[in-house]
């Protein structure tokens, strides 16, 4: 049976799909993944309906986050007016929003997809028509709706094959044709995250924390709290293949935390990972699971960035919005672990929050004045994913339309005065922070103007410079290191500073979205 995986996301990051596809092909279907970022042509192109034809897939599987619902019931749409192919949608929106994907789908998969996806093809093989009960698939057949029971997790994450970096079966759609990924590395590389020097990859699945803007809160409904692990060797065994190829400079684990891992993973990993791969790495970590010696054991392993969501400086928000039991006193004292280690610190917040007062977003400026610079700061705009506690609570106030959520990036923020000093706040002095941070009553004018020059000198100039300076350090000066780096993400680096920061392809989306709705208003009716 052959397989279609298509992907509509911004940039090529398709960890997900690739999961998917290598235990279907493990199984002894045929499988093709193709990237056509944020398609939203009001026809097929004839490069991709030529791709499809030639391929002839037995299912075609969409992939989505809430921001490509539109793109994939357009895509949906159009496959259907074309080809007698089932289309299944599976992904995070589905997770959040199932009664309202169904509507456009053959299938859709409620949970994680690996399993699913091939019992669906193993059916389609046997016979058409209704499926015997699949756990995690919803089917509908000619606008009746046959709902299955949620498929267990895979509790045992290294019966999974291994993705790959850049598979032999990964096209795109690039400038009105369709390119073999693998054959054509630099135009990969326009669309992959960090220019493509890193591989994004998991040791876990879950997060330990249930906040409530996050996606986990609806999804532990599905899967459950607990944090689900590979092993040390499955995990080692992908990085050893990843790094036959010598472009990959960064391994980037997207583990919500890594530093779930005990202490015994940790030691075992660093010991296998000073051996086998020795190049540096990223992750991510919830300031109340930092650990001293965790940090430095991975520091000592090659670790590089660190990336931290501290989400506001008030512990009000953090308790009583986001439901994360996290105190500033907390983020202060992991921070000072991170700095210590010399490893490169990230750290995520979160603004455009209508629960949050003038005095949080004072107190939030002011709390991340005292953490000890060097360190990067990135905002992201609070978007009320359906099914989170958030959500609904927003949607009982009349705070935001329904679904806002799906017509706005994460990090497309309001250029509002207080977001723009909180994120120069770790590059400029503070005492000048503190004259600047003050309620909008006591502004004045030239506060305002002082601001906006600060902003414009220092996103353009000081900020690069501190990336560059705390990057060096992380990689402990290495030259050839700090030469790939530069090498490999100048160009992305680059597109962010003159696009508002957001990468190019964020905002090409960004713009197919704005004028499909004008071209197609009945595509963007609920």
């Amino acid at each position: 049976m052959k397989l279609l995986l298509v992907s509509l996301q911004s940039n090529a990051y398709v960890t997900g799909l690739k999961y998917v596809a290598a235990n279907a092909r493990a199984h002894g279907h045929d499988v093709k993944i193709l990237y056509l970022p944020g398609y939203l042509d009001a026809y097929l192109h004839p490069e991709i309906e030529k791709f499809i034809h030639e391929f002839n897939p037995d299912l075609i599987g969409i992939s989505l986050m809430s921001i490509e619902y539109f793109p994939a019931k357009n895509l949906t749409r159009l496959l259907k007016n074309t080809f007698d192919i089932p289309v299944i949608w599976g992904g995070v929106h589905v997770l959040i929003k199932p009664e309202e994907c169904i509507e456009h789908a053959d299938y859709i998969c409620t949970g994680e997809g690996e399993h699913v996806t091939v019992l669906l093809l193993n059916h389609l093989e046997a016979e058409h028509g209704i499926p015997p009960v699949i756990p995690g698939v919803w089917f509908n057949n000619n606008g009746d709706i046959i709902k299955q029971p949620d498929a267990q997790p895979e509790m045992e994450l290294d019966r999974l094959p291994m993705q790959e970096y850049l598979p032999e079966y990964f096209f795109g759609f690039h400038n009105n044709r369709i390119y073999n990924f693998a054959r054509n590395e630099d135009i990969f590389r326009r669309y992959a995250l960090y220019g493509g020097t890193c591989h994004m990859l998991i040791s876990t699945r879950g997060c330990p924390f249930t906040c409530s803007y996050c996606g986990n809160a609806a999804f532990t409904k599905i899967y459950g709290r607990k944090v689900r692990e590979r092993s040390v060797p499955d995990v080692i065994c992908e990085m050893k293949e990843v790094k036959k190829n010598s472009y990959v400079l960064y391994m980037n684990f997207q583990d919500d935390c890594f530093f779930t891992h005990s202490r015994e993973w940790i030691a075992e990993f660093c010991r296998e990972y000073k051996k086998h791969i020795r190049l540096p790495f990223i992750v991510r970590v919830i300031p109340s699971m930092m650990d001293r010696d965790k940090m430095l054991m991975l520091k000592n392993a090659g670790l590089c960035w660190v990336v931290m969501g501290i989400q506001s400086g008030s512990d009000r928000v953090n308790y009583e919005v986001y439901d994360r039991r996290v105190m500033f006193d907390t983020v202060k004292a992991a921070a000072e672990i991170i700095s210590e280690s010399h490893a490169a610190p990230f750290y995520e917040m979160i603004v455009d929050n209508p629960y949050e007062t003038e005095d949080d977003m004072i107190t939030t400026i002011r709390a991340m004045a005292t953490l000890k610079k060097p360190y990067i700061c990135s905002l992201a705009h609070l978007t009320f994913f359906p099914g989170t506690p958030l959500a609904e609570r927003a949607a009982k106030d009349g705070i935001v339309k329904p679904d806002a959520y799906l017509y706005r990036y994460l990090l497309q923020i309001d250029g509002t005065y207080v977001n723009k000093l909180l994120s120069i706040t770790p590059h400029i002095p503070g005492a000048v922070v503190r004259w600047l941070n003050l309620p909008e009553s006591l502004r004045k004018s030239y506060h305002t103007a002082v601001l906006h020059l600060l902003y414009v000198m220092t996103k353009r100039a000081v900020e690069p410079a501190v990336f560059l300076f705390i990057t060096m350090r992380s990689l402990n000066y290495r030259l050839d290191w700090i030469f790939r780096t530069v090498l490999g993400n100048w160009k992305p680096t680059l597109s962010r500073l003159v696009s508002k920061y957001l990468g190019k392809s964020d905002l090409e989306f960004d713009q197919k979205l704005k004028l499909a709705k004008e071209r197609m208003p009945e595509l963007f009716e609920r």
